[in-house]
């Protein structure tokens, strides 16, 4: 069977009418299931070439990279956790995830997390928002973990 590569996205609109709806075909197909069992779903029934779909979302400044200790700038936003993302932050809109690029250009604030694989930007911009971002084991590759709206008492708290 020939391994078929995963799409790289260059328009956002695209790639998130996308992950929008393969979230909403998982929504609507697995009432009565938690949100890990909606994404253990998910990835039976999306093959990994769809999962690992992606697009470049933003690049992370030299600090970031620094706390990081990663290799590359780039920042990879995956279907697959747009798509765990959408199922356990419905909260989170559209518009929202338009402004990672903003969120990553521009964190009011950022730390590293315990593990040293994550770190948390925050951007206080009409809403308050936390950015987790990861880097893989081997250094190479960033990624959106995932994308939160904070109340203004929890964004003080970082």
């Amino acid at each position: 069977m020939k391994e078929i590569n995963p799409k790289k996205y260059n328009n956002f609109e695209e790639f998130n009418k996308d992950g929008y709806n393969l979230a909403e075909y998982i929504r609507n197909n697995t009432n009565g299931l938690n949100d890990s069992e909606k994404i253990a779903y998910a990835r039976q029934v999306f093959n990994s070439s769809v999962l690992n779909s992606y697009i470049i979302i933003g690049f992370i400044s030299e600090d970031i990279k620094k706390l990081l200790n990663c290799t590359k700038c780039e920042l990879k936003f995956s279907i697959d956790n747009l798509i765990k993302n959408r199922l356990s932050h419905p909260e989170v809109k559209d518009s929202d995830y338009a402004k990672i690029p903003l969120i990553v250009k521009s964190p009011s604030k950022y730390y590293k997390s315990k593990t040293g694989y994550d770190v948390i930007l925050f951007k206080a911009d009409e809403k308050y928002y936390k950015l987790v971002i990861k880097t893989t084991k081997n250094r190479k590759e960033n990624f959106v973990k995932s994308l939160h709206l904070l109340n203004f008492d929890r964004y003080c708290k970082y």
